[in-house]
């Protein structure tokens, strides 16, 4: 289930930041095009100001000119002039301006009866990145598949041209660098904030379900009652156990060994005493003490305690432990394990060759301790309920040892995971905060 959380999470990150990504992608992708065609904008007014002083030019040298000036030192302070021409019989109404080319037209002074001829290719020319430019004296459109298009009349009165530019984007020449830059940030950004919201999420759930439990045994005494009954039988049992052995060691006249039975008896009743306390503590919600409990030790006890159980002597146990200490309650995290170990002999009380292992690792700030039995292993049925209460496959079982042991897991800021090992049996992991 929380993989299956983490994976939408990361589904949903990772489809918005494409989301993110393509549109501001494609606003920046648009702000570059609008770029480009601002410098050609910019570069064509640049070009019609340097063409409307050279108009502005002609304009008042030709009403001075008669025909006779030396064309070179004409030429030396109005390059766009090329020559210089008398003319005869020229109409004082006809049109000032004769074209030649595109680039070229005769300038006439019918009242002087000269004409110049004007070059303006090399100003019409100055950025190559147009793909038409061109001088008019109509209004025509420019024929292409252009996509930009400029159109600009000159207010020269004797040279009525109108300057047209079409140019096309340069659709792949846009920067890259920019575009990397955004989809790293935004990949930042929300990574950030899908972590924000996965930690909260998983603080929300972990609150909700201490929060699930606690109300459950606040409004259900009767099941507190019944987890009560089940978690001292076992000591009281052994309690019994122990004071029936060490009343035949003393018919015996076994002074020593009687005297080891009724310590053991002790430390049997002991365990009650704590184990009411804890489960006053547990009703009232008190503070958790949390302290640095080692592992090997804690399980030694909960060894120490089941010895005399009935089928325990038939049961192998071993463990390995390569991260021994852990931030929990000492006597909240033996009870866990007591109700661990307990449901393992229980599952093989027919087998004579039972064994149990229990390893730690860690992982991260966190450990992780592995439970393992030879048992026949859980059901499909128990892996979904058996932290529900009430719930217990085992004749008589009160359905109560792995509730507990899960809400206490949890007030000690852990978790508890059901599984079954590859090679069949129970797998139980336990984890815990890191303590070094």
């Amino acid at each position: 289930m929380q993989m299956t959380t983490q994976r939408a999470y990361i589904v949903r990150g990772v489809l918005l930041w494409l989301t993110a990504c393509l549109v501001c992608s494609a606003l920046l992708y648009a702000e570059q095009i609008r770029r480009q065609y601002w410098q050609y904008d910019r570069a064509f007014n640049a070009l019609f100001s340097t063409i409307s002083t050279a108009l502005t030019q002609n304009e008042s040298v030709i009403p001075i000119l008669n025909g006779d000036e030396d064309l070179a030192l004409l030429r030396q302070k109005f390059p766009q002039i090329e020559s210089l021409e008398k003319t005869t019989g020229r109409a004082l109404d006809a049109p000032r301006v004769e074209p030649l080319s595109a680039t070229s037209y005769w300038l006439y002074n019918p009242y002087r009866q000269i004409r110049v001829q004007v070059n303006l290719a090399p100003q019409l020319h100055p950025d190559a990145r147009f793909a038409d430019i061109r001088l008019s004296l109509t209004q025509k459109p420019t024929p292409g598949p252009y996509r930009w298009h400029w159109m600009r009349q000159f207010p020269q009165h004797f040279q009525p041209f109108i300057l047209q530019a079409s140019a096309t984007p340069h659709w792949l020449s846009v920067a890259l660098l920019p575009h990397a830059l955004l989809a790293a940030g935004w990949a930042l950004i929300i990574s950030m904030t899908m972590l924000l919201l996965w930690g909260r999420k998983q603080q929300r759930s972990d609150r909700q379900r201490a929060d699930y439990y606690q109300h459950a045994r606040l409004n259900t005494l009767g099941e507190m009652a019944a987890g009560v009954v089940h978690e001292i039988n076992q000591p009281l049992t052994a309690t019994q156990m122990w004071i029936q052995g060490g009343m035949r060691q003393l018919d015996q006249g076994r002074i020593d060994e009687a005297q080891h039975a009724m310590r053991s008896a002790l430390t049997q009743t002991q365990r009650i005493n704590d184990l009411l306390t804890r489960f006053r503590a547990h009703l009232v919600q008190e503070e958790v003490t949390m302290t640095r409990v080692n592992l090997a030790e804690s399980w030694q006890r909960v060894g120490n305690l089941l010895e005399r159980e009935p089928g325990s002597k038939q049961i192998h146990i071993t463990h390995d432990f390569s991260a021994l200490y852990v931030q929990a309650d000492r006597l909240w995290l033996e009870q866990v394990l007591h109700n661990l170990l307990n449901n393992a002999i229980q599952a093989q009380a027919n087998n004579p060759q039972g064994w149990v292992h229990i390893t730690s690792e860690a992982a991260g700030y966190r450990v992780k301790v592995t439970l393992t039995d030879g048992g026949p292993g859980l059901s499909s049925e128990a892996l979904k309920l058996a932290l529900m209460p009430l719930f217990s496959e085992r004749e008589g079982g009160l359905g109560l040892g792995l509730t507990l042991s899960d809400s206490l897991m949890t007030r000690m800021n852990g978790s508890l995971e059901l599984a079954n090992a590859p090679g069949g049996g129970a797998q139980i992991s336990l984890w815990l905060i890191r303590e070094k």
